[in-house]
């Protein structure tokens, strides 16, 4: 094949990757939405419910633990199992709407992390970039979900439209097959590889810490503004929207710094402006500066995934055993949230719970400084983080 039809094929397939990595973040969030009309239907407890989250968190855990060893067949099975789990759910049993969401929760895990890989190693001159724009999609998909699950209840046709999810999936899968997705780097050069080493540990407790950070701000956000001295209940209710509103322009702004500005400086502006939104969130006293809280946060997680994941994905793609990286990154989006509540309920106080995202936060930038003082060329992109995978597999 030529090199212009190399490159229109590669357009084509990184276009069907994103299409798909945005109906993962409306599968990713659909739980949200549809809870309170599950919990209706099958008169669920919440400790039912609870189970039902744990079911996707499972799924996910263990799908992209295995994601890594082969990317190509990770997206051909996961695909599927999203589309079979989402469409199942829509006319199952109440007890079987457990075995759905693990089911699609597995797809989750083995398609994010694989297509977040391949884009990475497709896009190597352009990465972060690329995993930017690639989370602002999933971000968007992350949006649409709530809004295709009320309209779907307004008009009685929520079934069905938890089937069209199921058949866009399928549909993605079927474009994905007709598309070249294997590349000699993603398919001979990588090696079976030991399933540890110093820089995977490193990145598997940076992925831990900052999606247990990002959960637990965007899952308490709205809780804490309703407790504010000076309280206001619309502006309450629209702040955990406005987090992910700014977490997902944030993600767009920075695809576009990201052409003229260096990875390392938006990497380490990201994590001044995080901690100092979380800080307004432990010094707020109205449901108004929890509102700015949220999106100065929020502004500040957004560049923060990507650009790990640029700066882990050559540790990563040099071994196929290394998907428990992601794994540890489903861990802390169960963990921290639920030691925050914990911290909360301790203390009497869910500003003094806010001190564990808090704490999380500070330990990236811990960890991130001890890894960055072995460098002399500090604010090179890829000497932030020295990710040489044949030194690490030694």
């Amino acid at each position: 094949m030529s090199p212009p039809a190399n490159s229109r094929s590669n357009s084509r397939l990184l276009a069907v990757l994103y299409l798909e990595f945005a109906l993962t973040g409306a599968v990713t969030t659909l739980l949200g939405p549809l809870m309170p009309l599950l919990v209706k239907r099958c008169s669920m407890s919440d400790a039912d419910a609870g189970a039902l989250v744990a079911a996707q968190f499972a799924g996910g855990f263990v799908g992209s633990f295995f994601a890594n060893r082969n990317l190509r067949s990770s997206v051909f099975v996961g695909m599927p199992l999203i589309a079979i789990g989402v469409g199942a759910l829509a006319f199952s049993s109440c007890p079987l709407s457990y075995l759905c969401t693990a089911c699609y929760g597995v797809g989750l895990g083995l398609t994010m992390a694989a297509i977040n890989l391949i884009v990475a190693s497709r896009q190597s001159e352009r990465r972060a970039y690329s995993l930017t724009l690639l989370n602002f999609l999933w971000g968007v998909g992350a949006l649409g979900s709530p809004v295709l699950v009320e309209w779907a209840r307004r008009h009685q046709l929520l079934p069905w439209s938890l089937l069209g999810l199921g058949v866009i999936g399928l549909g993605l899968w079927l474009a994905m097959i007709l598309s070249d997705l294997s590349s000699p780097r993603e398919q001979e050069t990588r090696t079976a590889g030991s399933w540890y080493s110093p820089s995977l540990l490193f990145f598997g407790t940076l992925f831990f810490l900052y999606v247990g950070v990002e959960t637990s701000i965007g899952d308490w956000t709205a809780l804490y503004a309703t407790r504010m001295p000076r309280m206001s209940e619309p502006i309450a209710a629209s702040s955990v929207g406005c987090f992910w509103l700014a977490l997902l322009s944030g993600r767009l702004l920075n695809a576009a710094l990201l052409r003229h500005i260096p990875e390392a400086l938006i990497y380490w502006l990201s994590l001044a402006i995080t901690l100092g939104g979380i800080s307004l969130y432990l010094f707020s006293h109205s449901s108004l500066q929890v509102l700015l809280a949220a999106c100065v946060t929020a502004l500040g997680l957004a560049a923060i995934f990507p650009l790990m994941l640029s700066f882990a994905s050559d540790s990563m793609l040099a071994s196929r055993n290394s998907g428990w990286v992601f794994s540890s990154a489903s861990l802390g989006g169960a963990l921290v949230p639920w030691l925050t509540g914990q911290a909360s309920a301790g203390f009497g106080s869910l500003r003094a719970a806010f001190l564990v995202p808090a704490s999380a936060a500070v330990l990236i930038v811990a960890l991130s400084l001890a890894r960055l003082g072995r460098s002399p060329h500090a604010m090179k992109p890829l000497s932030l983080f020295p990710m040489r995978a044949g030194r690490d597999q030694e």
